[in-house]
């Protein structure tokens, strides 16, 4: 039993060793990151914090793209730059996302819309606004529409969290604080790093990505403010009043504008469940304006934004289009 014991120990050793390099080598890895990856557009002070923004083009209404929840702007940059042929275009990153510094816990969709409002007006955008958000993100231009109804002026929701959908199952997404935890520790040994770069495709990355882009989202997605910023978008729903989760309590929208574009492909593997009752809250989407139209993206599962860029930046034209005759 004694050489059992010795090779258990010597095994624990190893395992032990492997794992202080590989954080030495993860730590090394970040701090060549910031000279390597720096961020493509401004970087302005918000409540004493850094936020990146970053706009394009030319033209009123200024479209505001709204990434999903955990995303950096950078996965809107394929539409932004369609979008920018036709209108002045702005994408940013929330709070701890992408290269935008972290912000305190507590805070909820109410603050990430005024950061957005304090964000455009330092960076000297002004509206009326037509905003696009994506998943999570169409929540938070709700929520900014609410807040702020003079200044938006159509909105787009892309494939976006509902209410009464996602409230009814909050406890399920919940369960995403627990993987939050994981892929923190993944990326400290630098395991992330990798497998972005590596294996894009179990990555969840699209098809076909440059190996300079994964490598730059692989410096993104290793930002310890990152792994912090995951688990404060899962808290910013449980943060939410009785009143908002009801369907429409997130605000209606009048006769403004609004484009709903929906996933054709079924959510599949662990998220198969989300399936059951999503087109029924895209609906419900569809009907908080009296000028709305509701669009299928056939080729796409939930990244619309990511597989269909071409047909996103479509629909923003035709709600631009409606506000300018407007």
């Amino acid at each position: 039993m004694g050489w059992v014991i010795k090779g258990a120990v010597a095994l624990l050793l190893l395992v032990a060793v492997l794992g202080v390099l590989a954080l030495l080598a993860e730590s090394w890895a970040r701090g060549r990151d910031a000279k390597l990856h720096p961020p493509p557009g401004r970087m302005i002070a918000v409540d004493g914090r850094a936020m990146h923004i970053r706009c394009l083009g030319q033209g009123a209404p200024t479209v505001v793209l709204e990434a999903g929840g955990g995303n950096p702007a950078m996965l809107a940059f394929p539409v932004q730059e369609r979008v920018a042929r036709f209108a002045r275009v702005c994408s940013y990153d929330r709070a701890g996302l992408g290269w935008s510094d972290p912000a305190p816990d507590g805070r909820t969709f109410e603050d990430r819309a005024r950061e957005l409002h304090a964000l455009l007006v330092a960076a000297g955008e002004p509206g009326p606004y037509v905003l696009a958000g994506e998943s999570f993100g169409g929540l938070v231009a709700r929520t900014f529409a609410r807040l702020y109804p003079e200044e938006v002026a159509g909105l787009v929701l892309v494939d976006a969290a509902e209410e009464q959908f996602f409230f009814s199952k909050l406890s399920r997404f919940q369960g995403q604080r627990g993987q939050a935890k994981v892929y923190a520790l993944a990326a400290r040994l630098g395991l992330a790093r990798w497998m972005i770069v590596h294996q894009p495709r179990l990555a969840g990355l699209p098809p076909g990505m440059a190996l300079a882009d994964r490598r730059r989202f692989a410096a993104l997605f290793s930002r310890p403010a990152y792994m912090a910023a995951l688990p404060q978008e899962v808290e910013a729903y449980e943060r939410a009043p009785p009143e908002q989760r009801l369907a429409g309590g997130f605000g209606r929208l009048g006769d403004r504008p609004l484009a709903v574009i929906a996933h054709g492909r079924p959510f599949t593997g662990a998220q198969a469940w989300m399936e059951d009752g999503w087109s029924a809250g895209q609906a419900r989407l569809a009907a908080l304006s009296t000028d709305s139209e509701t669009v299928i993206a056939a080729r796409s599962g939930h990244a619309i934004a990511q597989t269909q860029p071409d047909l996103v930046a479509e629909v923003i034209g035709r709600v631009v289009g409606k506000v300018r005759n407007n």
